[in-house]
């Protein structure tokens, strides 16, 4: 009765185009989760965003979002900003604080860099009652990629495009 299996050659070949599909398919698959990642560290900045502005809106009071250590890719605070500084001090309400890490490096124009600040209208607004627009540009991990942007208005809405993101490390 013959046996019933495979030879080594057979096996060799098998195991040869196996090699050859997954040397194809890795670099999309690298992609793939570069751009999971951006995206998902897009939604995140997005979500507080709104959730500012409607704290904001709902307590009737300037709600602020600032980066953590100066970095909006580490993560950030939001929080009533009693004493209207654009800084979460101590003793100031902490609504809600998000990490992310740094995996998508994030950079953000000069006149968000430090904060995001919403009235209780649900303006964004700099500390001198100013109107407060800017850009969170999130630069992608491959070269070529394109990148994502942020932009928040001058009445404070958010969108969200995908762009050629320039100046990234």
């Amino acid at each position: 009765m013959p046996s019933r299996g495979f030879t080594l050659v057979e096996m060799m070949v098998a195991v040869a185009v196996l090699a050859i599909m997954l040397a194809i398919g890795m670099p999309a698959f690298g992609g793939l989760i570069d751009n999971q990642r951006m995206d998902s560290s897009v939604d995140t900045l997005l979500r507080s965003i709104h959730f500012t502005r409607s704290e904001a809106i709902r307590r009737n009071r300037h709600v602020t979002m600032a980066p953590d250590d100066g970095r909006w890719d580490a993560g950030w605070v939001i929080f009533v900003d009693e004493n209207d500084d654009g800084v979460h001090d101590p003793g100031e309400p902490l609504l809600r604080e998000e990490r992310l890490g740094g995996i998508i490096p994030i950079q953000a124009n000069t006149n968000i860099a430090t904060y995001v600040r919403y009235n209780r209208q649900g303006e964004s607004e700099l500390l001198n009652g100013g109107f407060q627009s800017g850009t969170f540009s999130f630069c992608p991990n491959r070269a070529g990629a394109k990148g994502r942007q942020l932009i928040i208005n001058r009445v404070g809405r958010a969108r969200v495009q995908q762009a050629e993101v320039t100046g990234c490390p």
